[in-house]
């Protein structure tokens, strides 16, 4: 018998994970692999959300919080927002999702960077739409660019700020000349997965903005800086109207009772964040200074990742990720998230960097074998 899907998916490929790491290793015949592929946190939640999370388990017979009450009070808060302007999702990916059913309907307009966060991609095709993949200029978003891409027909436009896999920020005052320029009927969706990363004097945080844009939401997640990728714990900030129509069709009980727990405590240790805050950008100063003392081109980044060129070695760039990996390093091709010759690293431990660094000169002075 054959299957009527839905002629959209014809599309799409599915996500493919890697295999857990000790099958890698034991595959490859490796003592030790790191990870640094998935612009993962280096460290796990906080000692106090570990505890935290403990005292739950004997409850998860029950269903969570459904409205996620009591860290929508906690974090509305920490924002100095109103309640009801908070949503929350199964990390800030099924708020991009929710935002296409909301939005999107066949034949409307989605407007974003290229390359930027795949989902966006992904979200269009899945909602028919018409899509605007706007090329960046000089690795970052050409919001000019972005803005002429904007037709009477366009629902919605997506920033990604850090942009991934490139890293790169767009300063405040460009950002809100931008969204001056977006028609009020189009949704700006500012995705902020990286913000917690940022050090930079050109960062201004967007939420006192929404008094001015009802037709922005930005969205964050719990799944980087604080170490929680695991539990999926994201959030969108936005006008009430908004809001409302994303929990329409949101799932009931989208946000586990852990995760919710493990995000109301960490919001409790901003002193952790910043002390975290603080170590990765040591280490991204450091990787970069490496990187050029190795003659390796990369893209200074304002997140938790690096994206380097990787033409010109002894080894084909496409081939550095596999040399990589067989020397007990994950990082992630270029070549599959649109920039092909470029390879983006997570900023792991000190000691994970140096050995992604120790591996990466190998195959820069000798080739591909280990």
């Amino acid at each position: 018998m054959a299957l009527r899907l839905n002629s959209a998916l014809d599309g799409l490929v599915a996500y493919k994970a890697a295999p857990p790491l000790d099958e890698i290793a034991a595959h490859y015949g490796l003592t030790r692999l790191v990870k640094l592929a998935s612009n993962e946190c280096a460290d796990g939640p906080f000692p106090e959300v570990v505890e935290a999370m403990s005292h739950e388990l004997a409850g998860l017979n029950r269903y969570p919080d459904g409205g996620c009450d009591r860290l929508r009070a906690d974090l509305a808060g920490h924002l100095a927002v109103p309640p009801e302007h908070l949503v929350f999702g199964n990390g800030s990916c099924e708020l991009l999702m929710l935002l296409g059913q909301a939005l999107l309907s066949p034949g409307d307009g989605l407007v974003y960077a290229d390359p930027s966060f795949v989902m966006y991609h992904t979200i269009g095709v899945l909602r028919q739409a018409r899509i605007s993949a706007v090329p960046l200029r000089d690795h970052t978003h050409d919001l000019d660019a972005l803005a002429a891409a904007i037709r009477s027909d366009t629902r919605m436009v997506v920033v990604c700020n850090p942009n991934n896999p490139t890293g790169t920020l767009l300063p405040a005052d460009a950002l809100r000349a931008f969204l001056r320029a977006v028609p009020a009927d189009a949704v700006v969706v500012l995705d902020e997965a990286y913000v917690e990363f940022v050090t930079s004097p050109v960062y201004e945080d967007p939420v006192p903005w929404l008094q001015e844009h009802e037709n922005l939401i930005v969205l964050r997640t719990f799944s980087k800086i604080y170490g929680l990728a695991g539990l999926r714990v994201g959030y969108g900030i936005g006008n009430r109207v908004l809001i409302e129509a994303l929990d329409k069709v949101r799932q009931p009980f989208n946000v586990t009772t852990l995760a919710q727990v493990a995000a109301m405590e960490s919001l409790r240790h901003p002193n952790r964040l910043r002390a975290r805050r603080d170590e990765i950008a040591r280490e991204r100063q450091r990787l970069g200074v490496a990187l050029e003392r190795l003659g390796i081109r990369f893209i200074p980044s304002h997140a938790n990742f690096v994206l380097l060129n990787v033409e010109g070695l002894p080894v084909p760039g496409k081939e550095v990720p596999q040399a990589l990996l067989e020397r007990g390093v994950m990082t992630r091709s270029g070549y599959a998230m649109g920039c092909p010759g470029w390879l983006r690293v997570t900023i792991g431990t000190e000691e994970e960097n140096d050995l992604f660094l120790e591996q990466l000169a190998a195959i820069a002075a000798k080739g591909a074998t280990p």
